[in-house]
């Protein structure tokens, strides 16, 4: 008998250890990879992106398997401001040990440049930005930065700093 694979099902090397984040909303993974400098000169670590996958959940997906990569708590809450519903799957010895959604921090330090151009954080060395996060009514993510107190749009955050929102 003949192993057969159905014409929607494709085959993804499996990684040995790592981190698999799924769910992710299409057209962010490049932003994760971008963010996380993956694609940077000596890079060694194998991934595998896959970018507007079907997803019974989202209709479309993005998903990133990367080999020997675990993510600190400060890097997991800068995956959510870009992937708010990603899950984060932690692999060891090619099994799953750990997985968890994705959750928006309250605060987040130091990973986004404040949009506004007067913001003290443009000036002052020691201005680390740092801003409160929250969600609208609508379920916008919204980010106030600590010194100048504006509030933008994630998307704008995104934007400011090279990112597609």
């Amino acid at each position: 008998m003949t192993d057969t694979i159905s014409q929607d099902k494709r085959l993804v090397e499996a990684i040995a250890n790592g981190t698999v984040i799924d769910h992710i909303a299409p057209g962010q993974a490049m932003n994760i990879l971008r963010l996380f400098k993956f694609l940077g000169k000596g890079k060694k670590n194998r991934m595998t992106v896959g970018f507007n996958l079907r997803s019974g959940d989202l209709k479309c997906k993005d998903i990133i398997k990367i080999e020997n990569v675990t993510f600190s708590p400060s890097e997991t809450e800068q995956l959510a401001i870009l992937a708010p519903n990603a899950t984060i799957n932690q692999i060891s010895n090619y099994k799953v040990v750990d997985k968890y959604k994705l959750r928006l921090p309250p605060e987040i330090i130091g990973a986004f440049e404040c949009p506004n151009s007067n913001c003290i954080t443009h000036v002052e060395k020691d201005a680390t930005p740092r801003f409160k996060i929250s969600k609208s009514d609508d379920g916008q993510v919204l980010m106030r930065c600590h010194y100048c107190e504006r509030v933008f749009e994630r998307e704008v955050v995104l934007k400011n700093n090279g990112l597609e929102p």
